[in-house]
């Protein structure tokens, strides 16, 4: 596949907006690609409003705190994640961070011997496809040319990392087969709540010791003591813990880790133990692995690491201790590594070779007269590599979701100048899209999460372009099987599980199928049932802002008036939320929402303009002419701000997190 290689504009330390500062667990249509346009415009002096800009986020104090907006993520069957957006003021904040200190972060980060994911030198280049590849994914007729001036959104990262990627990647590697040969015994250990545990003075400790951080805590201009400052300014001025989701967060651990790395090192030192004889640890953020020649061994390394991580109040939680001896393999693994065995043997059956008569069709698919037959048999494989092991299950699951995926991705991408010839056959096409589709919805409906309904959200709009542009005349039964599979997903256990306890937050997973189901057009529209399933719509209930932004994006102008009532309910509680702008400099609920709704096509006139007013009102201390309140509410809906509110915004948001991944 022709990838473009650019070269990144370092000087643009604004970039860190679109990478570090914001979480890739959001819903699909959230993203910081408008607010990273906006506060580029306001540094060129060519912004919309920039006195607001001003006001909302430019401060010289970083000391004043802000409150994160909080919110939640299904991180296994059983638990929850939470995480939550930092106030963009406090964003804005982290470019001076990275502008003065970038290579501190790195220089921090080359200490430890353990750690396998770290930043290691600034990012100088990245890739994006080019436009031929581009021509389905992200085809539009109303995309804008400012999007074109956003070319950074293509970054994924301010760093580039040495180590994996992703974690997956390591056990996938010679190295561990390596490990393996080394060394007989292998620990899996777990830190107990670790972003947060987390103590923000301890970033000082780290990057010296603990007593010359106390006797120098009165100095506020050191690289520990303004990253410190930020991360508590970040969440409410709180010392204990961080926020879990943006990158920033793990570097920020990262270099408390790399400290804690070297300590457990030399404490194991004056034990005569030495790292690479007769131990070794290999650590991804806050995983940690023990290598060691016995089982004997790895106890004498695990209280090394309890007691170091002890001194910077972190703990290991005991119940999740994994031990093993060669070979080292867990239910798990063993699952995986069967699943991508039969994974082989299916991509066979879809994918034939290359030949002469159509050279341009890069994967030629092949017929397949029994879908049903080839389905079953699959899931019948997968089900017996996990049997006896349902977390096994999810595992494999969330993993076979990313490779069917990116093999749909894939398909239509590298086939995109295909041309059909006259009366050819496209029933392989069908067959193998049909196909794929049905495996993706199976495995989701098994093991919703966040990054499964992102891939679905993209497949969605790749299969579509793809038969609405070469198989018009099958378009209709690729859209009717991703209407039918997510209802069947919203009747599922597997939602019902995820959503018995939601009450208190949004279901990004179930958000997220209701965007690709906006992507299908208007003739695919759900019942208001079965919204009120996904979002519980009741007066005594205050719906979140994600909540908000999702349904007023999938609602859209509802010139049917199908959800009047469902509207009607998420304005009053637009309303409730803005009812006081006074504290919009420190409340990141507030601002998300405010600039959303004022960017947003399916909120009346009215109400916009009456929202610029009270801004304008809150930023000038004065009451603002009806031709100003206009001219200002005009500017406001002309671009996003952190939700895509057209399809145009959505294929841009979703281009950029095809190419990022959560860790």
């Amino acid at each position: 596949m022709t990838k473009a290689l650019r070269r990144v504009e370092k000087e643009d330390y604004a970039r860190i907006l679109l990478t570090e500062t914001s979480s890739y667990d959001v819903p699909v249509i959230f993203s910081n690609i408008g607010f990273y346009w906006h506060w580029k415009k306001y540094e060129e002096g060519t912004s919309f409003f920039p006195k607001v800009m001003a006001f909302l986020f430019q401060s010289d104090d970083i000391t004043n705190y802000t409150i994160p907006l909080p919110y939640k993520m299904r991180k296994d069957s059983e638990s929850y994640r939470s995480l939550a957006l930092i106030h963009p003021s406090t964003q804005i904040k982290f470019i001076e961070l990275y502008k003065g200190f970038d290579q501190q972060m790195i220089l921090a980060c080359k200490e430890s011997p353990f750690s396998i994911r770290c930043p290691e030198t600034i990012a100088s280049k990245y890739y994006s496809k080019n436009e031929e590849e581009n021509r389905y994914k992200f085809r539009s007729e109303t995309i804008t040319t400012r999007q074109a001036e956003t070319k950074s959104k293509y970054l994924t990262s301010y760093f580039s990392y040495r180590g994996y990627t992703r974690l997956h990647h390591f056990f996938d590697s010679t190295e561990f087969l390596s490990l393996e040969r080394k060394y007989s015994s292998f620990w899996s250990i777990d830190i107990a709540r670790c972003f947060d545990s987390v103590y923000t003075h301890s970033i000082t400790w780290a990057l010296k010791t603990k007593t010359h951080s106390k006797a120098i805590a009165s100095t506020k201009n050191t690289f520990g003591s303004i990253f410190d400052t930020l991360m508590q300014r970040s969440n409410y001025n709180e010392t204990a813990g961080i926020i879990i989701g943006p990158e920033i967060s793990r570097i920020f651990s990262e270099i408390i880790f790399q400290r804690i790395d070297r300590n457990i090192c030399r404490e194991l030192e004056k034990k005569g133990f030495f790292n690479n004889i007769d131990y070794t640890i290999r650590r991804y953020v806050d995983d940690i692995f023990i290598f060691s020649t016995s089982d004997e061994m790895s106890q004498i390394v695990s209280k090394v690491v309890e007691d170091c991580l002890k001194f910077y109040k972190l703990s290991l939680n005991a119940g999740k201790t994994i031990k093993a001896v060669r070979p080292f393999i867990t239910e798990k693994s063993r699952s995986l590594q069967l699943a991508k065995k039969s994974l082989r043997s299916l991509f066979d059956k879809l994918i034939g070779e290359k030949g002469s008569a159509a050279p341009d069709l890069a994967l030629p698919p092949k017929r397949i007269y029994n879908r049903r037959r080839v389905i079953v048999a699959f899931l019948n494989e997968i089900k017996s590599a996990c049997i006896g092991s349902p977390s096994a299950y999810e595992v494999v699951s969330g993993y076979l979701i990313s490779v069917l995926a990116n093999l749909l991705i894939s398909f239509t991408e590298r086939n995109a100048k295909y041309k059909f010839p006259e009366d050819a056959s496209k029933n392989s096409h069908v067959d193998f899209f049909l196909v794929l589709i049905e495996l993706v919805f199976h495995f989701y409906t098994i093991s919703p999460s966040q990054n499964g309904s992102v891939k679905i959200c993209i497949i969605t709009d790749l299969a579509c372009a793809y038969f609405d542009e070469k198989m018009p005349e099958s378009a209709n039964e690729v859209r009717s099987l991703i209407y039918t599979l997510s209802n069947s997903f919203f009747e599922s256990s597997g939602f019902k599980k995820i959503s018995k306890d939601s009450a208190d937050f949004a279901l990004l997973e179930a958000l997220n199928i209701l965007v690709a189901l906006k992507l299908l057009g208007r003739q695919y529209l759900v019942s208001r049932t079965v919204l009120e399933k996904i979002v519980n719509i009741t007066d005594d209930r205050r719906m979140s802002y994600f909540e908000i932004t999702s349904l007023l994006f999938y609602i859209g102008d509802d010139l049917e008036n199908s959800y009047r009532d469902i509207k009607k309910k998420i304005l009053k509680d637009v309303d409730a939320i803005l009812v006081e702008l006074s504290d919009i400099r420190t409340n990141s609920e507030k601002v998300y929402l405010l600039l959303d709704i004022l960017a947003c096509p399916f909120v009346e006139d009215s109400k916009r303009r009456e929202l610029t007013r009270r801004l304008i009102s809150t930023v000038t201390n004065s009451a603002p002419s009806d031709h100003e309140v206009l001219d200002q509410q005009k500017k406001f809906a002309q671009y996003r701000w952190f939700t895509s509110w057209n399809r145009a915004e959505l294929l841009s948001s979703l281009e950029k997190k095809a190419l990022l991944k959560s860790y």
